[in-house]
């Protein structure tokens, strides 16, 4: 049997990056996947379309997870069409750098907007299900930031360490009720973004990494199906750092 069978998993920011890998991951091990974009319909409907061929079976769904209506309806939309949300994944995320004395407070708050204001509204959007059901997988995508920090991204440090306090928070608040919520901190990650990155630059990343490489999709895709998964039914409030030994906790 597949790890996810029977499960409905919605995963945030699934249009590319990350959370695409994540989603068609997920169908793989046989759960009906969520896939929410908010303006890249074309990358949403790739992911779709993805997942169906192969077999698995996936909706797309448009919403800015900052917004507490647009996330209220994206969630009675999955409920309708999928089922209830067995598995939530708070992957919608933006990246803009900055140095602080520059920085605006229109970019500071659209950062926290996009990480720390979404996962709290898709968090509180799903929870009345999962309570009901007294079941639930909340996988929050924190990241290496969180831990180490980094210059001229201050926002997103702050954000991140802000998802690693409200994943522990949250975990001691619905642990009792069968919830379970983690977080997962990875490094840099081969893929879209780091194809139009200076090679010297991931060169110096790499030789940083205790292991010498960086990251590839399938090991985010497997942390992320061990937390969604019963695999992992002792672990709440934890950080899993598939980072190459740049993070460790």
């Amino acid at each position: 049997m597949k790890k996810l069978e029977g499960k409905v998993a919605l995963v945030t920011g699934a249009s590319r990056g990350l959370g695409k890998g994540i989603a068609i991951a997920f169908a793989a091990e046989g759960a009906k996947v969520a896939v929410n974009y908010n303006s890249s319909m074309a990358g949403a409907d790739d992911t779709v379309a993805q997942i169906r061929k192969a077999g698995g079976v996936a909706e797309s769904f448009q919403a800015d997870v900052s917004d507490t209506a647009s996330v209220d309806t994206l969630v009675r939309s999955v409920e309708a069409k999928l089922g209830g949300v067995d598995v939530l994944v708070n992957n919608a995320g933006i990246v803009s750098a900055s140095p602080l004395v520059k920085m605006s407070p229109e970019n500071w708050d659209r950062v926290f907007a996009v990480h720390v204001r979404a996962m709290y509204l898709c968090c509180r959007a799903v929870l009345p299900g999962m309570l009901e059901r007294k079941y639930g997988k909340i996988i929050n995508m924190s990241g290496s930031f969180a831990i180490n920090g980094a210059e001229n991204f201050v926002h997103l440090s702050a954000a991140k360490g802000a998802m690693t306090s409200f994943t522990r928070a949250l975990a001691r608040e619905v642990g009792p009720q069968g919830i379970y919520v983690n977080a997962i901190v990875p490094s840099m990650i081969k893929g879209e973004t780091t194809e139009k990155m200076d090679p010297a630059f991931l060169e110096g990343l790499r030789q940083r990494y205790p292991l010498r490489k960086l990251g590839e999709m399938k090991d985010i895709a497997a942390s992320a199906i061990f937390l969604a998964s019963s695999d992992s039914d002792f672990y709440t409030g934890q950080n899993l750092c598939p980072s190459g030994g740049e993070v460790m906790v």
